[in-house]
């Protein structure tokens, strides 16, 4: 069983690539939106939190375990690759091929602050970014606004427009997506971007990393999609999840003292 999990339900745009690339599989979300956002959040809790989650889902069965959040791979997978002994697959923002696609020397990233100030994100500055000038920025507030299902409310315009907008003068040409809650904002970026700036979501390379990591031949047993939220009212859960994923699932609360 894969499993997968996000502070929020950011990660579900990480589940439907898995799930395109990998129909047979059966996978368990955990949305952790009791803690969410994660961003606000120090490095250390932030660590913690993921191997709590991490652990949990090890126990629930996962024989392998993406981390759909660019803020808990920056913080928290090296704990967890100390206590958990099932694979991982992190996300990060995909700076690599932005900054060795782009013509003007000039690309963005848009990311939580903790991302953004994380040792993960400056190693893949100066590995992959050096011949580039890169402008970093944070998407406040849209975490929030996808949360709560508001992905085309004039306050959501609002936010993206505050942070799209003024790098439509600084001669990028890419901008790298580096939370995951940010692609499903994505048309209203492209509104204010147009065609010239290339958009980069890394979920597809997370699918097919996932693929590359699992059996040729899926279980011989029907998918099972599960979902779980550690939020006690899953309400928000349930009421968003077909807005993000197009399908409506039952949704599990998983009671707090389970969870850490």
């Amino acid at each position: 069983m894969i499993a997968m999990f996000d502070s929020g339900l950011g990660g579900l745009s990480v589940w439907k690539a898995v799930r395109a690339a990998l129909p047979g599989w059966g996978i368990t979300y955990l949305a952790d939106q009791a803690y969410c956002p994660y961003g606000q959040r120090s490095h250390s809790d932030i660590a913690e939190r993921s191997v709590r989650m991490g652990r949990y889902l090890q126990e629930q069965g996962a024989t392998l375990l993406v981390v759909a959040c660019n803020t808990a791979t920056t913080a928290g997978i090296t704990a967890m690759r100390r206590e958990l002994s099932i694979p991982l697959v992190g996300i990060e923002p995909a700076i690599k091929p932005a900054a060795a696609m782009s013509r003007t020397g000039r690309i963005a990233v848009l990311a939580t602050q903790a991302t953004l100030q994380s040792e993960r994100v400056r190693k893949l500055l100066d590995t992959h970014a050096g011949h580039v000038e890169v402008l970093r920025r944070v998407g406040a507030g849209w975490v929030e606004q996808v949360e709560a299902g508001e992905l085309d409310s004039p306050r959501t315009r609002e936010l993206v427009a505050d942070v799209v907008r003024p790098l439509l003068g600084e001669n990028i040409d890419h901008i790298a997506l580096g939370c995951t809650h940010y692609p499903f904002l994505e048309p209203l970026i492209r509104e204010l971007t147009g065609d010239g700036i290339a958009l980069y979501d890394p979920a597809e390379a997370i699918a097919r990393r996932v693929a590359s990591l699992l059996p040729d031949t899926a279980p011989a047993a029907a998918p099972a999609y599960r979902f779980i939220t550690t939020d006690a009212d899953n309400a928000g859960m349930r009421r968003i999840l077909p807005l993000l994923i197009g399908a409506d699932y039952p949704v599990e609360s998983l009671p707090l003292e389970q969870a850490q």
